[in-house]
């Protein structure tokens, strides 16, 4: 019976060896595939790394040792075992009562135990199997151009979002657009930021642009009102530095009305200017007749509200919000001389007020806007006058219109060998002075009157 075992036992065992290379081909199988797969997956996705390769030999690892346990449940008992090879060698149940109890004279009736021979076709699991070891070979061995995901590139705009967020935040500060439009341009700023792709960077670009052009809209509109408001402040500042250096060669009358018109132009600025409001000395009560001190305080006033407004422009010039014509015009604008200007007031008191000749003066109208004396009705003198009249005799062209033809004939035409002696034309033979050309010299403000003349239907 021992024997028995022992073949038993020996059966057992190669079918157990036969489930286990079995099942663990299979699982092999099935995690290569497994590996390979999370191999290029991860590699697209971050690149490759030694993790991949410890976690596929770990999955492999526990990958064997399921194949193993299921192999083991599914290893047949020694009892089943004993009943196929009962069977196989027709020993009619001997074999089965041998295990439990002693044959005697009956194990010699029972025939020698006969053992099946055990096949199994491997070759598709091996193929199979050699198949996911190529697949997780290749995983690792693809170059990363062919296993990279395109992946959208953001778009670098950090330069420009940050130029655009100091401009907003200098429009901000100024008072130029309101804090809740500030708060909106600046969340739009941000998600423009956020969203900027490189697969489409023409939108980015053109939402830029857009967001570029609000704000520099909004700092044209504000410049155009500095402009404005540094001319208001020039007037004044010249009319003050005037009535200081030339206030005592005024009249009595002009010099009111001039400190008048002072204390009107600076009250109506610092209305609208917080900064010139906070420099001026008290005007009340004595606008018409301003003292030195208040004179040269308001002086200084105007003259710090026009360097504030210039730094604002220079700080709007430096973020590329206005252009440099618009920077030059307020230096331009904030430039007017006031030498002369009490003798300009004096001869212009009959016709202008001060208001209107301060602004003429500072603007660089001479005698006022267009009325100036006009002269066109006293003629052109006729002396030194270029053109003068002659009489023009008929030329010898002329004569050609009263000749007659005398006869015809026909002849070869003859070839003259040497060159001909050059002649001047049309005009050859014609008398000087006869009028055949014309010899006055044509200047270039003659240039329309010609044109038009050839024009004439």
């Amino acid at each position: 019976m021992n024997a028995d075992n022992r073949t038993i036992d020996k059966f057992r065992i190669k079918i157990a060896a036969l489930l286990i290379v079995g099942r663990t081909l299979t699982l092999a199988t099935v995690w290569g595939l497994v590996w390979g797969t999370a191999t290029i997956v991860l590699r697209a996705a971050n690149g490759m790394s030694p993790l991949i390769l410890f976690i596929g030999g770990v999955g492999l690892i526990l990958a064997i040792a399921c194949a193993v346990l299921l192999a083991l449940r599914q290893i047949p008992t020694r009892t089943t075992i004993r009943a196929s090879l009962d069977k196989y060698s027709g020993a009619g149940g001997l074999m089965m009562a041998a295990e439990t109890v002693e044959l005697g004279n009956w194990r010699e009736q029972m025939p020698a135990m006969r053992l099946p021979r055990l096949r199994w076709r491997s070759g598709v699991a091996w193929a199979r199997f050699a198949g996911a070891v190529l697949f997780v070979c290749s995983s690792f061995l693809i170059p990363e151009r062919f296993v990279e995901i395109s992946k959208a590139e953001p778009l670098d705009i950090r330069e420009e979002v940050k130029q655009l967020a100091k401009g907003i935040d200098v429009l901000k500060e100024e008072d130029i657009i309101a804090p809740i439009e500030a708060e909106t341009l600046e969340e739009k700023l941000n998600q423009l930021q956020t969203e900027a792709s490189g697969e489409d960077p023409v939108k980015t670009w053109e939402a830029l642009d857009h967001l570029s052009d609000t704000l520099m809209q909004e700092s044209a509109e504000a410049a155009q009102e500095a402009l404005s408001e540094t001319e208001r402040l020039t007037e004044a500042e010249t009319l003050s530095e005037g009535l200081i250096n030339e206030g005592s060669e005024m009249d009595a009358e002009l010099l009111a009305e001039s400190m008048a018109t002072l204390s009107g132009l600076v009250q109506e600025a610092a209305q609208e200017n917080a900064l010139l409001a906070a420099q001026l000395p008290d005007l009340k009560g004595n606008a018409d007749s301003l003292t030195l001190e208040q004179l040269k305080a308001i002086s200084t006033a105007l003259r710090l509200s026009k360097s504030d407004i210039n730094d604002r422009l220079a700080e709007l010039y430096a973020l590329n919000l206005i252009d440099l014509e618009t920077l030059k015009a307020a230096e331009r604008l904030g430039q007017c001389d006031s030498e002369g200007l009490a003798a300009f007031l004096a001869e212009n008191a009959d016709s202008k007020s001060v208001l209107q000749s301060i602004g003429g003066w500072c603007r660089g109208v001479g005698r006022g806007p267009g009325d100036a004396p006009m002269t066109w009705t006293d003629g052109t003198p006729e002396e030194g006058a270029k053109f003068k009249t002659e009489t023009l005799p008929l030329s010898d062209i002329a004569s050609l219109e009263d000749s007659e033809i005398v006869g015809l004939s026909v002849v070869a035409p003859s070839i003259e060998t040497s060159n001909p002696t050059s002649q001047s034309g049309a005009l050859n033979g014609a008398a000087t002075g006869g009028g055949s050309s014309f010899s006055q010299t044509v200047l270039p403000r003659h240039k329309g009157a010609v044109k038009r003349y050839f024009e004439r239907p």
